[in-house]
Protein backbone atom coordinates (compact mmCIF):
# COMPACT_ATOMS: atom_id res chain seq x y z
CA UNK A 1 0.00 0.00 0.00
CA UNK A 2 0.96 3.24 -0.59
CA UNK A 3 0.30 6.68 1.45
CA UNK A 4 -1.76 8.97 0.32
CA UNK A 5 -0.78 13.21 1.14
CA UNK A 6 -2.41 14.76 3.37
CA UNK A 7 -2.24 18.10 2.43
CA UNK A 8 -5.26 19.35 0.68
CA UNK A 9 -5.10 22.18 -2.18
CA UNK A 10 -6.59 24.85 -0.11
CA UNK A 11 -3.45 24.52 2.53
CA UNK A 12 -1.03 25.34 -0.20
CA UNK A 13 0.61 28.72 -0.66
CA UNK A 14 -0.98 30.57 -4.04
CA UNK A 15 2.10 31.46 -6.52
CA UNK A 16 3.73 34.20 -6.19
CA UNK A 17 3.88 37.07 -8.69
CA UNK A 18 7.47 38.74 -9.59
CA UNK A 19 7.16 42.65 -8.82
CA UNK A 20 7.15 44.43 -11.83
CA UNK A 21 10.25 46.23 -12.73
CA UNK A 22 8.38 49.52 -13.80
CA UNK A 23 6.64 49.12 -10.43
CA UNK A 24 9.89 49.10 -8.47
CA UNK A 25 12.03 51.99 -10.92
CA UNK A 26 8.68 54.54 -10.46
CA UNK A 27 8.61 54.11 -6.96
CA UNK A 28 12.29 54.00 -5.89
CA UNK A 29 13.51 56.48 -8.99
CA UNK A 30 10.58 59.08 -8.40
CA UNK A 31 8.29 58.36 -5.39
CA UNK A 32 10.46 57.64 -3.02
CA UNK A 33 13.22 60.50 -3.38
CA UNK A 34 10.24 63.34 -3.80
CA UNK A 35 8.29 61.87 -0.21
CA UNK A 36 12.35 62.22 1.25
CA UNK A 37 12.71 66.17 0.18
CA UNK A 38 9.30 66.63 0.81
CA UNK A 39 9.31 65.52 4.62
CA UNK A 40 12.47 66.82 5.57
CA UNK A 41 12.38 70.14 4.08
CA UNK A 42 12.95 73.27 5.76
CA UNK A 43 9.40 74.73 5.69
CA UNK A 44 9.88 77.48 8.49
CA UNK A 45 12.91 80.20 8.57
CA UNK A 46 16.74 78.83 7.01
CA UNK A 47 19.19 77.34 9.76
CA UNK A 48 22.19 75.80 8.99
CA UNK A 49 20.46 72.80 10.67
CA UNK A 50 17.64 73.50 8.02
CA UNK A 51 20.09 73.25 4.94
CA UNK A 52 22.11 70.47 6.04
CA UNK A 53 18.68 68.52 6.43
CA UNK A 54 17.49 69.51 3.05
CA UNK A 55 20.75 68.46 1.29
CA UNK A 56 20.90 65.52 3.15
CA UNK A 57 17.81 64.81 2.14
CA UNK A 58 18.97 64.94 -1.36
CA UNK A 59 21.29 63.02 -1.27
CA UNK A 60 19.60 60.21 0.52
CA UNK A 61 16.69 60.04 -1.61
CA UNK A 62 18.96 60.14 -4.90
CA UNK A 63 21.55 57.35 -3.48
CA UNK A 64 17.97 55.58 -3.48
CA UNK A 65 17.35 56.57 -7.34
CA UNK A 66 21.10 55.03 -8.11
CA UNK A 67 20.42 51.16 -5.75
CA UNK A 68 16.88 51.11 -7.45
CA UNK A 69 18.33 51.99 -11.08
CA UNK A 70 21.04 49.14 -10.74
CA UNK A 71 18.50 46.76 -8.60
CA UNK A 72 16.04 46.92 -11.84
CA UNK A 73 19.22 45.85 -14.14
CA UNK A 74 19.83 42.93 -11.56
CA UNK A 75 16.02 42.39 -11.86
CA UNK A 76 16.38 42.33 -15.45
CA UNK A 77 19.68 39.63 -15.75
CA UNK A 78 18.02 37.22 -13.19
CA UNK A 79 14.48 37.11 -15.01
CA UNK A 80 16.49 36.49 -18.05
CA UNK A 81 15.45 38.85 -20.41
CA UNK A 82 16.88 38.85 -23.77
CA UNK A 83 20.16 40.96 -24.40
CA UNK A 84 18.40 44.35 -26.24
CA UNK A 85 16.02 44.24 -23.02
CA UNK A 86 19.31 44.07 -20.91
CA UNK A 87 20.82 46.64 -22.55
CA UNK A 88 18.32 49.09 -22.54
CA UNK A 89 17.61 48.81 -19.09
CA UNK A 90 21.34 49.23 -18.53
CA UNK A 91 21.20 52.47 -20.67
CA UNK A 92 18.45 53.93 -18.52
CA UNK A 93 20.10 53.20 -15.84
CA UNK A 94 23.40 55.10 -16.33
CA UNK A 95 21.35 58.04 -17.44
CA UNK A 96 19.68 58.02 -13.66
CA UNK A 97 22.93 57.46 -12.17
CA UNK A 98 24.22 60.68 -14.34
CA UNK A 99 20.76 62.79 -13.33
CA UNK A 100 21.11 61.72 -9.51
CA UNK A 101 25.11 62.72 -9.76
CA UNK A 102 24.07 65.49 -11.20
CA UNK A 103 21.45 66.44 -8.59
CA UNK A 104 23.30 65.23 -5.80
CA UNK A 105 26.28 68.34 -7.21
CA UNK A 106 23.74 70.98 -7.41
CA UNK A 107 22.45 70.04 -3.79
CA UNK A 108 26.07 70.83 -2.89
CA UNK A 109 26.23 74.05 -4.37
CA UNK A 110 22.43 75.09 -3.30
CA UNK A 111 24.16 73.68 0.58
CA UNK A 112 27.09 75.96 0.23
CA UNK A 113 25.02 78.89 -1.08
CA UNK A 114 22.41 78.42 2.21
CA UNK A 115 25.26 78.64 4.36
CA UNK A 116 26.74 82.17 2.61
CA UNK A 117 22.95 83.53 3.08
CA UNK A 118 22.87 82.84 6.82
CA UNK A 119 26.58 83.68 7.05
CA UNK A 120 25.28 87.14 5.57
CA UNK A 121 22.19 87.48 7.46
CA UNK A 122 24.08 86.97 10.93
CA UNK A 123 26.67 89.42 10.12
CA UNK A 124 23.44 92.19 9.44
CA UNK A 125 22.11 91.01 12.62
CA UNK A 126 23.62 92.88 15.99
Amino acid sequence: MTQQSTVEPAAMAPPRRPVSRGIVFVVGVLVIPFAVSAIFNGYGALTVDSAFRMHAATVAGQTIAILTAVLVVALTIRRRYALPAILAVSLIAMLVTAHAFGVIESSGHLLLTRLDLIAETDLLNP
